[in-house]
């Protein structure tokens, strides 16, 4: 049985524990950007389950109005104002595929929001600063 036995040998115990917890910290970051994502586009998610062309289209709508950030020039998506004559002659599938590009948007506009603030790499290398574990040499060659 002894052959099959293992154990983690670690020449400073206490800074691999806190490499590893702060790793996670940093990782999880990236997790609050994914549901913070999922929870922007749930309404739209919920919409296209409906695959009622005025659902989405009025979902469309207030996506249009309350997050005018994710249509911009830099996510090369431009608006433009329709009538009541393109409204009734753009089908239910082209009012889906717009949708999908909202969410696309979303997810962009949380991931360019997280890069501007911190990378998983520069929030992991302030968190192992901020443990006072590691000098800056160990904490440059860990982030290789």
């Amino acid at each position: 049985m002894e052959q099959y036995a293992q154990n983690l040998m670690c020449t400073d115990e206490e800074k691999v524990i806190t490499y590893c917890k702060n790793i996670i910290k940093a990782v999880e970051k990236t997790h609050d950007v994914a549901a913070q994502s999922k929870l922007k586009s749930r309404k739209i998610k919920d919409a296209l389950q409906t695959k009622d062309k005025q659902t989405m289209w009025n979902v469309l709508q207030e996506y249009i109005h309350k997050h005018p950030e994710l249509f911009t020039m830099a996510n090369d998506v431009q608006l433009r104002r329709v009538d009541e004559d393109f409204y009734r002659n753009v089908s239910e599938k082209d009012v889906a595929r717009q949708l999908e590009i909202v969410i696309g948007l979303i997810y962009l506009n949380e991931a360019k929001h997280c890069v501007a603030k911190e990378t998983i790499k520069a929030c992991f290398k302030k968190l192992l600063k901020q443990s006072g574990a590691f000098s800056e040499h160990e904490i440059e060659v860990l982030l290789l």
